[in-house]
């Protein structure tokens, strides 16, 4: 049985896929700019399954930072 409280390879290739964008810029960033950069993504689409990957990546984040 899978654990669902536990984050999916999905969920770190999309975080890695907002940081990617800020390593190749050559950007400094923060987790808040990969939160941000997550929720741009999410708007960008109207795939629901996608949106909630996002959302799940930003609670993640989130809950890392506190």
């Amino acid at each position: 049985m899978r654990d669902e409280s536990r984050p999916t390879s999905d969920l770190y290739a999309l975080i890695g896929i907002a940081v990617a964008e800020f390593i190749r810029e050559e950007r400094v960033f923060k987790a808040h700019d990969i939160s941000l950069s997550l929720h741009v993504m999410k708007l960008g689409t109207n795939d629901e399954e996608f949106r909630h990957l996002c959302d799940a990546a930003m609670r993640l984040l989130a809950d890392l930072m506190h």
